[in-house]
């Protein structure tokens, strides 16, 4: 009797041990599950800062090619304004050489004046020709300057946050991302005009081609043609003949508000020292006769003469008056479109700390509403709910990237600095700092 009343008692005991052990399990996939959505909201939020941080740095990074791009057109601009005025003052002088050879050589004149009707035809086209390309470079130098100051407004804290919030909204429309106030969150630039506008002339003059750049240089003695010194006992074999000189070259002015370009060709022969003993002090080189002159000038105020000597042209100094007689007479149109040499975006080396290797960062913190998070607060009511906590009951994330410069592996042996010349600016994910944490901190109330 004892047993069974023992037995009877603990019948039961199993069944409330196995609903214990029940609730227990099913508390923990609960809690699994809450845990697992916190990590799957975290990780969401985590990468969304990422593609934010990464996107606004890229931005920048862009922005930077852009002016990059921009400055390297420019130059491209500058020298062909300066191949346009080569091409005019060329062309002057091959006409005037043309119509000089046609009467000097009577036997041949036919000939040589349609030659020289022909040169000057072609003068005329390419007068225009130059004058349109000057206008339209010019033009263009000036948009792309404008654009260059647009996109720069486009660079800062407050763009890189917004576009960090579209790129973070891209991912989902309840998250929000905005970009921390840090010192060093953009590249430093500044416009370089005035004298500061050098650095971009010796671009532009170290990009000329050989023909433009000048010297154009020919000089040749005329062996067939002797001089008033031939057999001279006080001179040398070099005066006993006439000779051939021709000179020009493209020259830009050191105000580099001006293009020079012109062309001379003469003849030379040599006569005796004039004066009461010059005959015994040797013989001297003097211009015989102008074959050929032209001159082309861009500037916003066209003067009409030569300011400097391109290619030595005053050399020949009777074709180099005539050069600039032709000039004062014939303006080139559209060469006063240009305004001088840009003035150009470039670093600022005052406000970047290491000019080899300047670095931005860009700091960019993502929050998610905590009470649209599915965890374990959402999961059960009453004295069994749990509490997610979240700093300001919002889940924080932060995300830093960097603005670095670096050229393409191979490209160069030698090790290339920073500038907006080279469209070498790329984007990558940091690690954030101490100081950015704190600053990321202050914001989470």
């Amino acid at each position: 009797m004892a047993q069974r009343t023992i037995g009877r008692r603990c019948r039961g005991a199993v069944l409330w041990l196995c609903l214990c052990l029940l609730l227990a399990g099913a508390l923990g996939l609960h809690l699994l599950f809450a845990a697992g959505q916190a990590f799957a909201a975290r990780e969401r939020l985590d990468t969304a800062a990422d593609a934010a941080a990464w996107s606004a740095a890229l931005w920048q990074a862009r922005v930077l090619n852009f002016q990059a791009y921009a400055n390297r057109a420019i130059v491209a601009q500058e020298v062909a304004i300066a191949q346009s005025l080569t091409l005019a003052s060329w062309a002057r002088y091959f006409a005037t050489f043309a119509g000089t050879m046609s009467l000097s050589w009577p036997a041949v004149s036919a000939a040589l004046g349609v030659a020289a009707e022909v040169a000057a035809a072609g003068r005329d086209l390419a007068e225009q020709a130059a004058g349109e390309s000057i206008a339209v470079r010019a033009a263009g130098i000036a948009q792309l300057v404008a654009g260059q100051e647009l996109l720069q407004r486009a660079v800062g804290t407050f763009a890189a946050g917004a576009v960090a919030n579209e790129v973070a909204r891209s991912t989902d429309t309840r998250l929000f991302a905005f970009a921390l106030p840090v010192a060093d969150a953009a590249i430093a630039s500044r416009r370089f005009d005035g004298g500061e506008r050098d650095r971009l002339a010796g671009v532009v003059l170290h990009s000329l081609d050989d023909f433009v750049r000048g010297p154009r240089t020919l000089d040749l003695t005329l062996y067939g043609l002797p001089s008033a010194c031939l057999g001279h006992p006080l001179a040398g074999p070099q005066s006993w003949f006439s000779e051939l000189h021709k000179r020009g070259g493209t020259v830009l002015d050191p105000g580099l508000d001006r293009w020079e370009s012109a062309d001379t060709h003469s003849l030379h022969t040599w006569v005796p020292m004039r004066g009461l003993f010059g005959a015994f002090l040797g013989c001297q080189r003097i211009e015989a006769m102008p074959l050929g002159w032209g001159a082309a000038e861009a500037a916003a105020d066209a003067q009409g003469w030569l300011h400097a000597d391109p290619g030595g042209v005053r050399f020949n100094p009777v074709a180099a008056a005539l050069a600039e007689a032709d000039l004062g007479a014939r303006t080139l149109p559209g060469a006063q479109a240009w305004r001088g040499i840009a003035a150009v975006r470039d670093l600022d080396p005052e406000r970047i700390a290491d000019a080899r290797f300047p670095l931005a960062r860009i700091a960019v913190l993502a929050r998610d509403e905590g009470s649209l998070v599915r965890g374990a607060a959402g999961a059960m009511r009453g004295r069994l709910a749990l509490t997610d906590r979240f700093a300001a009951g919002r889940l924080w994330s932060l995300a830093v990237a960097e603005v670095y410069f670096r050229a393409p592996p191979g490209l160069r042996a030698e090790v290339e600095y920073a500038s907006l010349y080279s469209p070498y600016w790329q984007a990558r994910l940091a690690e954030p700092t101490e100081a950015e944490r704190a600053q990321a901190r202050s914001h989470v109330r």
